[in-house]
């Protein structure tokens, strides 16, 4: 149950703060919260590290490390942000990435070698493995996002879980090429010939993500169609919070109001989030520390999810834990 339950988080949460775009429909919620909910965020935002800002730099010696926090999807809000970034990148020895454009594309070679990776290629369609009233539910929502229901019904259920992740609107965007501040970071490297690495592997992301026995994905996905309700105003919290810079504040209220839109006991609830904190952000920033503390170049950006920046295991919170001085810059 605390597998099945990561996934509800995972998905709900951390993949929140990519899909975001100024024209999709939703309100900012965190004003309307109750005041026993904003009391416990702010709380909740103060006991964090590094809580707020999405550009920082951090010196140790000769070594100068440039963090930045991004959105994986488009925002037109961004381009104004590369441009304030382009010096810094042009500049670099190295840009460090969650995955790169080769790792991408290794990742869609898996796909397409190996379907059994994100599709069902045997066994019962997902029709089949739960009820006709869910499955109603989940294929509306993969229709809105341009993928047929005949189709959905063969996704992997993380795979859907994901899909459906992603609000109409957003998913629209990608349909029509645009990019996240990840990528636009990426192009002004290539551009200006900076190396870029992974701190990951598409292996890697796909064992995370595709880890559990189908039959618990499968028990997950009547809370993936419950969920499709709130997605717009999720996200347009999320959109708010972001260009604030309160990626620390993001994380809190992901807690607190997802707790509020699934059901299951908050004493349980909340034991599933620390675990899918520990799993899916706690041990990914440990590993990419390893990975970092690895590379003897001079001057190096690294260009993560703002997720990743704030706590104790945060990238922020890590490298002054390593002797860094760390400088909040504009964003």
């Amino acid at each position: 149950m605390r597998k099945l339950a990561r996934y509800v988080v995972y998905t709900f949460v951390l993949l929140l703060p990519a899909m975001v775009h100024a024209a999709c429909s939703g309100v900012d919620v965190r004003p309307l919260l109750e005041p026993a909910a904003q009391s416990e965020i702010a709380n909740r935002t103060a006991a964090l590290p590094f809580a707020e800002g999405n550009h920082w730099r951090a010196t140790r010696r000769d070594q100068t490390i440039t963090v930045v926090g991004t959105m994986h999807l488009h925002d037109p809000r961004m381009a104004p942000v590369v441009r304030r970034l382009a010096p810094t990148i042009e500049t670099a020895d190295l840009l460090l990435v969650e995955i790169t454009s080769d790792e991408e594309a290794a990742l869609l070679r898996t796909i397409a070698t190996d379907p059994t990776v994100a599709f069902l290629t045997e066994g019962p369609s997902l029709i089949e493995r739960v009820s006709p009233e869910v499955w109603a539910a989940l294929a509306e929502a993969a229709q809105k996002r341009g993928v047929p229901p005949f189709m959905a019904a063969k996704y992997q259920p993380w795979f859907l879980s994901l899909t459906l992740a992603i609000a109409p609107c957003a998913m629209a965007d990608l349909h029509e090429g645009k990019v996240g501040l990840d990528k636009m970071i990426m192009a002004e490297a290539v551009q200006a010939n900076v190396p870029i690495a992974a701190l990951e592997t598409h292996r890697e992301v796909i064992d995370l993500l595709a880890a559990d026995p189908i039959e618990e994905q499968v028990r997950f996905l009547p809370l993936v169609a419950q969920m499709e309700h709130t997605v717009d105003d999720a996200m347009a919290t999320t959109i708010a919070a972001y260009f604030e810079e309160q990626h620390g504040a993001l994380l809190a209220f992901s807690r607190v109001y997802t707790r509020d839109q699934i059901e299951f006991p908050p004493e349980e609830f909340e034991a599933l989030f620390d675990d899918m904190m520990e799993t899916l952000l706690d041990q990914r920033n440990l590993m990419w520390m390893q990975r970092i503390d690895e590379r003897a170049e001079e001057d190096i950006v690294i260009a993560v999810g703002a997720a990743h920046l704030s706590g104790e295991t945060g990238l922020l919170n890590q490298l002054s834990q390593r002797g860094f001085a760390l400088e909040r810059r504009p964003f």
